[in-house]
């Protein structure tokens, strides 16, 4: 298996030592950790545990990160690029060149058999410490210690952290995105496009590797394939967005934002109004279910522009498998909602697609038995007679 249980003796302590609380936390910066395993096949970790940090901290949308290619410039700038930056002198000058409220830094080693991770997070204008986390554990275990890990330091800086989506789903995935993190920072773009494919490869909805693959176009100066590529990741940062939001305990529309805005993070209705039009799509759907249509749709055109672009049947299936998982989702969660039928019709999409057609009877005749007034009904009087069709020639 590739996850294993964190080990019993998973080390934490946590110490809050400074009056600072999220109200006061505009902006954060995660820097690489430092390296002490003498081992080259852990190196991608120093990068990796910041960015990862970085996106699960961030994930609320209360506060402001650091993003890395901001860090990667400045410690570039600064001659700073000993990984992981060990002095806290360095450290400090960091975080006050960034302009962050709260700097964290850390390292890892290996101790026998178990990864340790330590974090640390302090006040860069005065080095006062806020928190400090320490997990241990399997290597093979590490995306469930980041987890464990972020949530530590996010009760300690008394941070809401959202959902976890969009991120590597294997440790193998994440791997080869953060080792085509290092190529790409070092100029060896055709290496790091390579990498970065191989993470889309193993896992197919994770998101980063795209903006790597986007990147590595424009230095390859493939402007066509970066563009198509730029396309397909603002369409995943939509699903990201969107996603977040069907997940987040207390659902809320575009006009809850406006009614309420300090309550959702804006700091007044001119505000939310700006996100919006900044991202009409993340903010689609004035019901669970409704939203629940808009990411169907968004995974329809991501999955559509997958095979068109790159021929790339691995992430077109992935999509569908997400029209049919959250079909299941608003089917189960909300079954009296008026809107649903239209949830229930996308499926019909991906099983003809994919030449299911015992699956398109199926579906068909449930949407003619308990919606016989649904507006697509003409539609999927069509698909039915297709896969009776269909499966007729099969028989014979």
């Amino acid at each position: 298996m590739l996850f294993t249980r964190i080990s019993s003796a998973v080390l934490f302590l946590l110490l809050s030592l400074s009056s600072l609380n999220s109200q006061d936390i505009k902006t954060l910066s995660v820097l690489y950790f430092t390296n002490t395993v003498k081992n080259p096949d852990y190196d991608w970790l120093s990068k990796g545990l910041s960015d990862m940090l970085v996106s699960d901290l961030g994930a609320s949308g209360k506060i402001t990160v650091v993003e890395r290619e901001d860090l990667e410039k400045l410690l570039q700038e600064q001659e700073f690029m000993d990984s992981g930056m060990a002095d806290p002198s360095k450290s400090f000058q960091v975080g006050k060149i960034l302009g962050a409220d709260v700097l964290v830094y850390g390292s890892y080693l290996l101790l026998g058999k178990s990864l340790r991770i330590d974090a640390k997070a302090v006040d860069p204008r005065t080095g006062a410490v806020t928190s400090l986390a320490s997990v241990s554990g399997l290597p093979e275990s590490l995306l469930d210690m980041v987890r464990v890990l972020v949530t530590k330091l996010a009760q300690g800086l008394k941070l809401e952290i959202g959902p976890q989506v969009g991120g590597p789903g294997s440790l193998e995935s994440a791997k080869a995105y953060y080792l085509g993190l290092n190529l790409l920072d070092t100029g060896q773009y055709q290496a790091a496009l390579t990498s970065f494919n191989e993470a889309v490869r193993l896992d197919p909805l994770y998101t980063k590797p795209g903006l790597g693959i986007e990147a590595a176009y424009k230095y390859l100066r493939d402007f066509k394939s970066q563009r198509y590529r730029r396309e397909m990741n603002a369409l995943a940062s939509d699903i990201q967005g969107l996603t977040r939001r069907i997940l987040a305990p207390n659902f809320y529309s575009f006009g809850d934002t406006v009614q309420n805005p300090a309550q959702f993070g804006y700091r007044d209705a001119t505000a939310a109004s700006q996100a919006y039009q900044a991202n009409p799509r993340v903010m689609a759907g004035d019901t669970p279910v409704q939203a629940i249509w808009n990411l169907q749709l968004l995974y329809q055109e991501l999955g559509g522009l997958a095979r068109e672009y790159f021929n790339d049947e691995s992430l077109t299936f992935r999509c569908q498998d997400q029209i049919l998982y959250w079909t299941k989702v608003a089917e189960k969660s909300y079954p009296g909602d008026v809107f649903l039928p239209e949830v229930l019709y996308q499926p019909l999409f991906v099983y003809q697609d994919r030449q299911q057609w015992e699956n398109v009877k199926n579906l068909c005749e449930q949407l003619m038995e308990n919606y016989p007034d649904y507006r697509m009904m003409w539609a999927v009087e069509d698909a039915y007679e297709r896969a009776l069709e269909r499966l007729e020639q099969g028989r014979s």
